[in-house]
């Protein structure tokens, strides 16, 4: 099968995408009341602040709570030598199930969802990540900070860490004592929005089926190698019309509360430079623009991309052209350069894809 490798897309090339994705007509940053900003749906948590849970996701970490239920699940490789973690987002406190296993918060992420004042919920932190949350003075629900008053035990990993979940339910049993608001901070969502509680979106959702081609590539199997023995695989269900999540080993991902294998209607795979941290193994993600492919439906895409107004994820086609993604569930994934990751994609008659 041949391989296809997200390439980087010359800078001049690039930008002038970009530029002409943002001539005047392109599509508005901010949401309406009525629109969840993260899956471009009704919204069902108006004014309140969107909850990001950071979990495990290493191979042999197969129990995983709260997956299948997440409006957006984000995907990186974040260090050399070690496994992605996952973060689910979730539109509020309050939609948080039993989630977990709750694992270190990491600043790409949280730059990632800067926009969306997200409430960040984790075990512990990578330094840089701590110094991300202390510089912007957020405040996070943190395993090691509050203990059984918000975490259960869920045994041990390899190396005797314990390993915890919570729930909605537990979060929201603390946060009067960490002096945190569920609520969004009408200021810092931004003076131009005259409606309360009003975020902006995470991605351009419009809450539509259409999509902007018809003859867009038939794409119904997908794999995101981040290192050897990591990668994360994709099937497209005609039944559920959503792509359903599998493991390394081709095993479905299945949400533990349900028993059933997690879905979503977009994947966005973001080919991202990336250079090492000064810890030597850490990676430092530049979000300012780069390359990458959108799955809907069965086809793909060749997108590029840009971390634009106010955190919203900038989408355009090959042309330049604006991007709204139909409303639904999503997953992010980003892929380094530095590590040697690759993107697999077969369309239904198991040939593989070419010019990706």
């Amino acid at each position: 099968m041949k391989r296809i490798w997200i390439q980087r897309i010359g800078a001049a090339v690039l930008c002038a995408v970009l530029l002409a994705g943002c001539m005047p007509g392109g599509p508005a940053a901010d949401s309406t009341a009525s629109v969840d900003p993260l899956t471009g749906q009704e919204q069902q948590h108006p004014g309140q602040r969107p909850a990001a849970v950071v979990i495990d996701n290493a191979p042999g970490s197969t129990t995983q709570w709260g997956i299948g239920s997440a409006s957006v699940v984000l995907e990186a490789l974040t260090a050399q030598q070690q496994a992605t973690r996952l973060c689910l987002v979730y539109p509020a406190v309050g939609a948080v199930p039993q989630v977990g296993p709750v694992s270190a918060g990491q600043d790409l992420y949280w730059r990632l969802l800067s926009g969306q004042q997200v409430l960040p919920i984790q075990c512990g932190s990578s330094a840089y990540a701590k110094r991300y949350l202390e510089y912007y003075n957020l405040r996070a629900v943190d395993a090691q900070e509050v203990g059984c008053n918000a975490f259960v035990s869920t045994g041990y990993s390899w190396n005797s860490t314990p390993l915890w979940r919570t729930s909605g339910k537990a979060v929201s049993s603390v946060l009067d004592s960490l002096s945190i608001s569920a609520a969004v901070n009408q200021n810092a969502a931004g003076s131009e929005s005259e409606t309360a509680g009003v975020l902006p979106a995470l991605l351009p959702q419009r809450d539509t089926g259409h999509l902007p081609d018809a003859n867009a590539a038939d794409a119904v199997n997908v794999t995101v190698n981040f290192q050897s023995g990591g990668a994360t695989g994709f099937v497209y269900d005609d039944a559920l019309a959503a792509y359903g999540m599998l493991h390394a080993d081709g095993t479905p991902q299945l949400d533990a509360n349900t028993g059933t294998q997690a879905a979503f209607d977009n994947l966005l795979i973001l080919y991202s430079g990336s250079s090492l941290r000064d810890d030597g193994r850490t990676l430092d993600y530049d979000l300012s623009m780069g390359g990458g492919i959108w799955l809907n439906g069965g086809h793909l895409w060749q997108i590029t991309w840009t971390q634009g107004t106010q955190s919203t994820l900038a989408l355009y086609d090959s042309n330049g052209k604006p991007l709204e993604l139909p409303a639904g569930r999503s997953y992010i994934a980003l892929l380094s350069s530095l590590t040697g990751q690759e993107l697999l994609v077969q369309n239904s008659t198991g040939e593989a894809l070419v010019g990706v």
